[in-house]
């Protein structure tokens, strides 16, 4: 079976990308908030949502080479490639880290909440803007997604100089970048690309036998034997997450879940702003009152906050950028 595309355009993205997002929003509001639910079989369906981060990986394993291939991308072009994923993303992460910032000083300053380790400086607000926290010691996160970020804008960094070599060697040379990248993964630190590169070649993969770079034999042999090393390197939740993007990318790419596809538009902002303003509510209300019907009540509250800003954010900050980075051009 060949899965030559007719269309650059695959409908069923906007679906996954609300599903990853919501997934990890419910996750959050449900299991992150301290004393807030204590029933452990609510606790145990919900945690398995922080998983959509994997999902999110594989959806940009795919995208990614997905988009270059359709622009023409070229060795020449790692500028205007740089420039066209800082003109998307940029814009909506700056945004939620200002927000971040003006949440952390209410907080502090006006609800009682101050805490030593939420102290910021000059020095750490700094290194989000290049995705460095990592890379140095000490020095946290603003908010709780953003390491997600940077193993992303790490994987722009790893793609832009594989994808030449991926998508016009021969089956022997792709077997040894394949092995490559599943070699790198042993490094087993979460906070840098190579641990998770396993479920972003499950994404190349099928990138690479959609547009008929690879043939079938090659697409379902090679996704077998990662998603088999994966169930020795990940939680088992966590190639459930990945195999979902690859079934449906590849055997419903046309299908539209209305309301998700519409919630995936806006996919981003709510996946940037969840912990910082729907996480935030549902804290302060949740030391009102026990009540199991009340506690539903505030997670719903949150979540329609959420997603009222992460629109507000979309319409006027993500959507803008998205029509400045599809005017950068590979040349």
């Amino acid at each position: 079976m060949r899965n030559s595309p007719l269309k650059n355009n695959i409908d069923v993205l906007d679906s996954l990308r609300a599903f990853a997002a919501l997934s990890v929003c419910l996750f959050h509001f449900i299991c992150t908030t301290t004393g807030f639910i204590e029933t452990e079989w609510i606790l145990n369906t919900f945690s398995v949502g922080k998983f959509g981060v994997q999902l999110f990986f594989v959806i940009s394993g795919f995208v990614i080479p997905w988009s270059m291939y359709h622009a023409g991308y070229k060795f020449k072009n790692v500028f205007a490639f740089f420039l066209k994923r800082i003109a998307r993303l940029e814009p909506p992460y700056l945004f939620s880290i200002f927000l971040a910032l003006v949440i952390l000083y209410l907080r502090e300053n006006f609800l009682g909440k101050e805490n030593d380790h939420m102290i910021v400086t000059l020095k750490q607000i700094v290194l989000h803007f290049g995705y460095l926290i990592p890379f140095f010691e000490g020095y946290k996160w603003l908010n709780q997604v953003y390491w997600t970020l940077a193993i992303e804008f790490q994987y722009y960094i790893f793609m832009a100089l594989t994808f030449i070599p991926l998508t016009h060697s021969a089956l022997p040379k792709r077997i040894l970048i394949y092995a490559f990248m599943l070699l790198l993964s042993i490094y087993n630190d979460s906070e840098f690309l190579p641990h998770w590169l396993p479920l972003f070649l499950l994404g190349i993969l099928l990138f690479m036998f959609k547009v008929s770079l690879i043939s079938g034999v090659e697409y379902y042999l090679v996704t077998g034997i990662v998603l088999i090393y994966g169930l020795f390197l990940y939680p088992v939740w966590a190639i459930v997450y990945s195999v979902i993007p690859l079934a449906l990318i590849l055997y419903y790419p046309d299908l539209k879940i209305k309301l998700f596809n519409y919630i995936g538009k806006f996919s981003y902002s709510l996946y940037l702003i969840h912990p910082l303003i729907g996480a935030s509510v549902i804290n302060l209300l949740s030391h009102h009152s026990s009540s199991p019907w009340m506690k539903f009540l505030f997670v719903s509250v949150g979540l329609c906050i959420t997603f009222l800003g992460a629109w507000l954010t979309y319409l006027f900050i993500e959507k803008p950028s998205k029509k400045l980075s599809s005017s950068v051009k590979y040349r």
